[in-house]
């Protein structure tokens, strides 16, 4: 009977692997490539933001204008802003406060257009010709009329005695 070894048929210098194709690369274990890119960018700490802007590719870059869009005054727009107000990075900056005043100036445009429409539907269930409606709010017929047009926003009060108008007013609608 022959004895065997319970050492392995392979020596240990000799890898197991062919090379270069380890469970962990070390460049992208010391970027944090694998843990920034597995969660989306409104998970991310501000570190991981000016890491993806300092030495991240176009896809970070892209991620984080995606999300400046989405949500302009949100987590990841605060913290880009802190980013971007230090000093350590250069070309991107510029850009990305110019994306983050876009995506506010369409925010606001979007909620203003937003508000006439409102107040055109309140206008509208009202019933009221529009001199009328305007007295009963307390404004004058061209103060309605920038209202309506969305040049102009009322204040929440003023929204609110809108409502309450429409409310009052309003047109009974037949049952059908």
């Amino acid at each position: 009977m022959t004895v065997t070894s319970d050492a392995p048929a392979v020596s240990p210098e000799v890898p197991d692997e062919p090379s270069g194709s380890g469970d962990v690369d070390s460049s992208s274990a010391d970027t944090g490539q694998p843990e920034r890119s597995a969660k989306p960018v409104s998970h991310w700490t501000t570190s991981e933001i000016l890491d993806a802007l300092q030495s991240g590719d176009l896809s970070d870059w892209q991620a984080i204008v995606h999300a400046l869009k989405r949500d302009p005054f949100g987590r990841t727009a605060r913290q880009v802003e802190e980013v971007v107000g230090s000093d350590e990075l250069y070309g991107i900056s510029t850009v990305l406060q110019e994306v983050l005043t876009r995506a506010r100036d369409n925010l606001a445009e979007a909620e203003q257009r937003e508000a006439a429409n409102e107040i055109n539907l309140l206008f509208e269930a009202s019933g009221l010709r529009e001199a009328e409606f305007a007295s009963r709010i307390g404004v004058s017929s061209g103060e309605l009329s920038s209202y309506l047009t969305g040049t102009a926003s009322p204040s929440v009060a003023m929204l609110v005695r809108m409502r309450r108008v429409a409310r009052r007013f309003g047109r009974t609608r037949p049952r059908g």
